[in-house]
This record gives structure tokens, C-alpha cells and sequence, in this order.
């Protein structure tokens, strides 16, 4: 049922022409995450550079102690940024599925307002983030590898949340969990089919990005598309589970 070869080959047929607002998505939340981020950047490098400098001159351990210890002084600073960053990657990565839901929904145009559109569910958006992070944190104190089956089990959370507005964020966890039942698995193997993609952006500084990331999230929405239709279809999730009794978006069950 999982065929991510044709989840990929959807992403590009709703892609086609329609290529501007997601790359402008993804540039406008690149940037912005970039420049909350660069008082981050800049202490690093620091400390990273003033540490080798001291060890190339062989300066003592209590020097590089006294050089990590000035810096300690930031990191109330840097956990707070720390938290916008993810504050505001929360809200726009949200605001971006609405526009992908759009466009898997219908072959029209989108704009850029409908990404604006988006950030009303702010609120929302930053809960969930918080809500599937707390629960991705705890199992991964159990074991690794328990945090990463977790993590793809609550990977659907934010699909759920921006498609269906009336479901609490604690009970989208619950329905990711239910949908992926049986297809964590596949959806691993779906993220690793992107490295190579990945790669490329790497060797291009991120520019490469702009055309990989569209891809990549229209991809994952198709296969929660069909995770959800395969749930709804199999009594796995009901339409009144994710308040869509008349059957709108997936058809009457």
C-alpha cells in the first residue's frame, strides 16, 4: 500500500509550474531562522577559535578553562534564542504544510498569502511542537533507538494539526501514532531516499534547498495523505476523530 515512488512522482506532477510560492516558503523561513540564529553562530566561532588559537599556542588548561568559562556567561542568552528559533520554525513549518495541503488538494494556484494564512495557527503549531518534543525526549532517555520509532510514529502530528484545526494537539499525537502503525518502517526508508538529495544541498550551501525542500514536504504529504485514508478506511480513525463527519476531505467512511 506505502509506495513512496508514487508519492514522489505526485510531488513533482503538483509541483509543476507551481514551483514559486514554495521556493519563496522556503527561502523566507531559511532567512529568518538564519538571522535568529546568527548571535548563536557568532559565539561559537568565537569559542571554537579563541580554544584552537590557545592550544596552537600551547597555553595551559586553566587558560582554555577561563576562555570557556567568559562564554558561559551567554548561555542565557543563547538558550533563550534557542527557543525562539524553534518557536518560530514551529509556526512556519506549520504555515508551509497549509499551502502543501492546498496544493495537494487542488491543481490551482496558491499564493503567498496563503502562506500568512497559516500563521494563524501559531498557537497551535508551537504547542504541538512542544507536546511531540516532550514525549520524542522522554522515550529517547529510555533508549536511542525507542526516540526514533517514536519520532516517526509522532511524525504525522503536524499534518494533522494543520489540516484539521478543530483536533487538539494531543489527540493529533494520538492519531499520528494510529496511522503510522505499521508503516514506521516505510517511513524511514522514505526520508533515507532523500540523502543523496541532502547531499546536494550540502555541496551547494543550501542553495539547492530551495528546490529540494518543495519536493520533499509535498512528498511527505501525499503519504500522510494515504496513511490517513488508509486508517479512516480500516476503522483505525473515525471521521468524528478528526472532525470531519461529513467526509469532506476523505470521502464519507
Amino acid at each position: 500500500m506505502f509506495d513512496r515512488k508514487k508519492y514522489k512522482s505526485f510531488a513533482r506532477i503538483q509541483l509543476k509550474k507551481r514551483r514559486t510560492v514554495p521556493v519563496l516558503m522556503t527561502l523566507v523561513t531559511a532567512l529568518i531562522v538564519l538571522l535568529l540564529s546568527l548571535p548563536s553562530i557568532k559565539t561559537s566561532i568565537a569559542i571554537y577559535t579563541e580554544i584552537l588559537q590557545a592550544a596552537l599556542a600551547s597555553t595551559n588548561q586553566d587558560e582554555i578553562l577561563r576562555i570557556i568559562q567568559k562564554y558561559r556567561k551567554t548561555a542565557p542568552l543563547e538558550s533563550f534564542l534557542s527557543w525562539i528559533v524553534f518557536f518560530v520554525t514551529a509556526i512556519c513549518t506549520i504555515a508551509q504544510y497549509c499551502v502543501y495541503l492546498k496544493m495537494s488538494r487542488s491543481p490551482e494556484p496558491v499564493s503567498f498569502g496563503d502562506f500568512f494564512t497559516g500563521f494563524a495557527h501559531w498557537l497551535r503549531a508551537i504547542g504541538a511542537a512542544l507536546w511531540r518534543r516532550l514525549w520524542t525526549y522522554l522515550w529517547t532517555f529510555v533508549f536511542f533507538i525507542p526516540g526514533i520509532v517514536k519520532a516517526i510514529a509522532y511524525s504525522q502530528t503536524d499534518y494533522i494539526v494543520a489540516e484539521f484545526p478543530h483536533v487538539p494537539v494531543t489527540q493529533a499525537l494520538d492519531i499520528s501514532k494510529k496511522i503510522t502503525r505499521g508503516y514506521k518502517a516505510d517511513l524511514f526508508v522514505l526520508h533515507l531516499s532523500f540523502f543523496g538529495w541532502y547531499l546536494l544541498c550540502v555541496l551547494t550551501f543550501g542553495v539547492a534547498s530551495l528546490w529540494v525542500v518543495p519536493y520533499q514536504m509535498m512528498t511527505y504529504i501525499n503519504a500522510y495523505h494515504a496513511l490517513m485514508k488508509r486508517a479512516l478506511e480500516t476503522g483505525v480513525v473515525t471521521l468524528e476523530d478528526i472532525g470531519d463527519s461529513n467526509g469532506e476531505r476523505y470521502g464519507k467512511q
